[in-house]
């Protein structure tokens, strides 16, 4: 089970995370791209605001917003876990494609 041991935010609604198995590096939040609850984290002070849920080695911010660490860790691992799973590839373009980023004057309407 991967955990997440570390995690700071940066710029750009990023974060510096390390988990259980040494695993460590960048990851992209994309709170326009998730919609919902995570816009609010488009906001730096809430955004900075994260924490290491200790029980289950999840990310968390203030309002229940929060991250899976298992997909976390497939998406950081890139090609490894694709190998495993031949369907994340597939999933993250079509990620992406559906993903286009809207002015933040038309996301906070």
């Amino acid at each position: 089970m991967n955990r997440i041991v570390s995690a700071e935010p940066l710029p750009g609604c990023r974060l510096k995370v390390t988990f259980n198995d040494g695993l460590s590096g960048i990851f992209p939040v994309e709170p326009e791209c998730r919609g919902g609850v995570f816009l609010k984290l488009l906001d730096p002070r809430i955004f900075n605001a994260v924490t290491v849920n200790p029980d289950f080695g999840c990310v968390e911010w203030p309002g229940g917003v929060d991250l899976c660490p298992d997909a976390m860790h497939q998406a950081m691992a890139g090609s490894e876990s694709e190998a495993e799973l031949p369907a994340a590839a597939a999933l993250r373009e079509d990620v992406t494609k559906a993903c286009t980023v809207e002015p933040l004057s038309r996301v906070l309407k």
